[in-house]
């Protein structure tokens, strides 16, 4: 027979089991590129999103000393089996490992592969996946320690109507309403750049069952009136529309990598790669995008 101290402890343990068990840790399966020129490339799965109480929270990721680099390790999970998915499929089963220290900024977060067998990929190499690098490699692809994959909310390619295209250049217009170009006469010095709704391109847009949008726009020459360098063009912005079609500015300089519910409570999140200059991570949307988490790293 077990005293009441004893019991009490058993339950302690059990409780904290199950709650490890029920545990949401989210990643991304990455095809690194070689640390070399031309040296071959390896994949990882980098853990960059826990789901606790209070919601989405990031794993810390901007290392900015080499002290850092040989400690970090320790607040990320040290041995993860994790479901690979994509569309709201499972694509298949992989076992990584954190090593105990990470070799550059770019690192933070990556566990080694263990498990044997092919790894998933879809679709081929391409540089629009290769972050800051530009290195051609393949889409990564969410990583979820549990087995929730699906997409209730159903995200899909679209191609707005001409009301919520509408929309979104009013936004667009809302949030820059002030930009430049490099002068024609003078590649050192900007110039202001008066662009019509016309001007402001669709990029990708993405709508969900219940009456949500994402859409990426694109401003060919624009670039910000307070760039010293006198050089780079704006980031493409992000822009939501909701059921009733408000609209609103979400980010810019990240792509949309897949669309899940994570955690299964029945909707859907959003996580987006971010791609701007030296620095690259994920941006996690929820709760119909008036929450979200970033992992961020710089390159150098």
């Amino acid at each position: 027979m077990f005293g009441r101290a004893a019991v009490a402890v058993l339950f302690s343990i059990s409780l904290a089991s199950s709650v490890a068990a029920q545990q949401v840790i989210l990643g991304i399966l990455e095809e690194v590129s070689g640390e070399s020129t031309g040296g071959p490339n390896s994949y990882a799965v980098r853990s960059v999103f826990l789901k606790g109480s209070a919601g989405w929270q990031a794993y810390p990721s901007n290392c900015r000393n080499p002290q850092c680099l040989k400690t970090i390790s320790s607040k990320f999970p040290a041995k993860t089996l994790w479901t690979i998915t994509f569309d709201g499929k499972s694509l298949g089963h992989l076992t990584a490992q954190t090593p105990r220290e990470f070799q550059f900024y770019a690192d933070v977060g990556l566990q080694k592969i263990t498990s044997t067998g092919s790894i998933p990929s879809v679709g081929k190499p391409s540089v629009d996946f290769g972050g800051f690098d530009a290195a051609p490699v393949h889409r990564p692809l969410v990583a979820n320690s549990q087995p929730y994959f699906r997409d209730p909310d159903v995200w899909k390619p679209t191609q707005p109507s001409p009301v919520l295209l509408g929309l979104l250049r009013q936004q667009f217009r809302k949030k820059f309403p002030k930009l430049c170009r490099i002068s024609k006469h003078d590649e050192s010095t900007l110039e202001p750049f008066v662009y019509g709704d016309e001007d402001v391109r669709l990029a990708k847009a993405y709508a969900s069952k219940n009456g949500w949008l994402v859409a990426r726009l694109h401003l060919s020459e624009a670039v910000d009136c307070s760039d010293t360098e006198a050089g780079f063009e704006i980031d493409d912005p992000w822009f939501t529309i909701d059921p009733e079609k408000s609209p609103r500015y979400l980010d810019s300089g990240m792509w949309l990598v897949d669309a899940g519910d994570y955690d299964n409570d029945g909707r859907s999140e959003l996580v987006f790669s971010i791609s701007r200059y030296n620095r690259g991570g994920y941006l996690l949307f929820y709760d119909d995008f008036s929450r979200h988490a970033a992992f961020e790293f710089s390159y150098h």
